[in-house]
């Protein structure tokens, strides 16, 4: 019978490692001398298994909690700035974080978000919203491989400020991260 519980599986997993790892360490020295080691090892510790994910069915979300007051799970967190950085009409937020850097009016920012919009649609929304901005989009990098279905990447203030996009394309919706560095309006 399986453990039901997540503390039960990794108190599983976690013997189960501690078995394999003895019984081949055993299984290794039999044909070894034997000799007293000079140093001790610390002893083996198992880390916990971390709890499975929801099933996509039941409709939990995979992060349920927002790290702290400049992140938000599941919408967007005060002071985003989506007059850059907007967010498709039909997507669905996943996280988003707007982080000052110090007393410089500037913060760190990033969105991940999933949408039905096509690979070249999401690249148009942010291409048009920053180069309005004054972004100047940076030519790819001939050497640069991904497994991206797009990646972009737009600079202004002399390379100061910078937004990298990045899509991924799975068939049936596409996972959006966009993540940078901006002047907030003063």
């Amino acid at each position: 019978m399986a453990p039901s519980t997540p503390r039960a599986r990794a108190a599983l997993a976690a013997a189960t490692a501690a078995l394999l790892l003895v019984t081949g360490t055993a299984a290794c020295g039999q044909d070894a001398p034997q000799e007293t080691p000079t140093v001790a090892a610390p002893a083996p510790t198992a880390t916990p298994a971390p709890p499975e994910p929801a099933p996509a069915d039941e409709g939990e979300p995979l992060v349920t909690a927002a790290p702290d007051e400049h992140s938000e799970v599941g919408a967007l967190v005060a002071g985003f700035p989506t007059d850059l950085l907007p967010v498709p009409p039909d997507a669905v937020v996943l996280v988003t974080s707007a982080v000052p850097v110090g007393d410089a009016e500037v913060q760190e920012v990033s969105l991940n978000l999933r949408t039905a919009a096509a690979v070249q649609d999401v690249v148009a929304l942010y291409r048009g919203a920053l180069t309005e901005a004054g972004f100047t989009e940076v030519p790819p990098s001939a050497l640069a491989t991904t497994d991206l279905a797009a990646e972009v990447t737009f600079v202004r203030s002399g390379g100061d400020e910078l937004v990298s996009i990045g899509v991924v394309d799975d068939g049936s919706a596409r996972t959006v991260t966009v993540g940078g560095r901006v002047r907030t309006p003063a």
